[in-house]
């Protein structure tokens, strides 16, 4: 038997005895419907931005209810100070939340106890955006450019140290209006994002993914220690119901999904979210490259080795930072936990 089969099994055994005490209580004022939720574990999951597709994949869960199918009752809680986010989940005020890798293992370098449960994104949707004209075709075509970008971006770092570019750096100020009267104009946007915007404006972006720099980290779910080891059934229940939702959303109806987010978020339409999909979809943010091997919900050792020495080159972990301690494998699917060569070297590396 695997970890996770144990967990599974000890999982389903403690939801079903909780179900049984409810059923048990002898309360003839409550209705079936509330005994069965007095029965499921209640968390919250915090994203880090309002109710959006890029996020489709929870709420697909739990319009489903596969997170209930796993005894778990599940609050997706959106919009919040992105920065205080990783202390709310370390402090234990939520449960779950969703980032960046690199962003986490500079967390742990610095005695935050979060940990890393798994991939939603194979591939960060950074990126930066830019008019054809202005002749850019690689990343290294930034060298000397104005670019606006968000302060504080890891990619920052990569690009000018690792790099060696000179960017002249402009904070961002997360409007396209320069963007759409400057052709030499060049900002970070998002994939799903900003291009669906200035092509709704009748202009066609060129657009380059940061990952393409040779940094590739992946976006993720996190949960802090003291979850992992208290209540680790718990936590491989989340996983896998959140990833059944992710391969649910991605190839299949995901209008159980735009409901819910059209309901916590108006301005996000039917054909909107469509279209977003869409771009997820074409890049394979979810799936990610699988001529590579990638997957739903993958993680590779040998990559996530390479991001860790990648940020001790540009000087951003404080102290070394194990990769077994900042990674619940052990509460994955074990298919989804692979230690598969790079066929790729990092262009940072030549500059080592």
């Amino acid at each position: 038997m695997t970890p996770v089969d144990g967990y599974r099994k000890n999982w389903i055994a403690l939801a079903m005895a909780a179900v049984l005490l409810v059923g048990c209580s002898g309360d003839p004022g409550s209705s079936a419907d509330s005994k069965a939720e007095e029965a499921l574990v209640h968390v919250i999951l915090q994203t880090d931005w309002y109710a959006q597709p890029e996020h489709g994949g929870f709420y697909q869960a739990k319009a489903k209810g596969f997170y209930e199918g796993e005894g778990l009752s599940v609050e997706i809680r959106p919009g919040a100070n992105m920065n205080a986010i990783p202390q709310l989940v370390a402090s234990g005020r939520v449960q779950f939340s969703v980032g960046a890798t690199e962003t986490l293992l500079i967390h742990r370098s610095r005695d935050i106890p979060l940990v890393s449960l798994f991939p939603y994104f194979q591939h960060d949707p950074q990126c930066v955006l830019f008019h054809p004209e202005s002749g850019i075709e690689t990343l290294e075509d930034l060298d000397g450019r104005e670019v606006m970008f968000q302060p504080g971006l890891v990619y920052i770092d990569f690009l000018q140290k690792a790099l060696g570019l000179d960017l002249k750096l402009l904070p961002m100020d997360w409007s396209l209006a320069r963007f759409m009267t400057d052709k030499e104009f060049v900002q970070q946007c998002f994939l799903t994002s900003e291009p669906i915007q200035v092509r709704r404006r009748g202009v066609e972006p060129g657009v380059i993914p940061m990952s393409e720099s040779g940094f590739d980290p992946y976006r993720h779910v996190y949960t802090s220690e003291q979850e992992v080891e208290n209540r680790p059934d718990m936590v491989a229940a989340f996983i896998r119901a959140s990833l059944k939702g992710w391969r649910d959303f991605m190839t299949g109806d995901p209008e159980p999904a735009f409901e819910l987010i059209r309901a916590s978020n108006p301005q996000q339409t039917v054909e909107l979210m469509t279209e977003i999909r869409q771009e997820m979809q074409r890049y394979n943010l979810a799936r990610g490259n699988r001529e590579r091997g990638e997957e739903t919900g993958q993680y590779n050792k040998a990559r996530l080795r390479r991001v860790i020495r990648q940020l001790h080159q540009i000087e951003l972990l404080e102290k070394d930072v194990s990769l077994e301690d900042s990674f619940a494998f052990d509460l994955m699917p074990p298919e989804l936990v692979v230690d598969r060569p790079l066929a790729d070297e990092p262009i940072g590396n030549r500059h080592e």
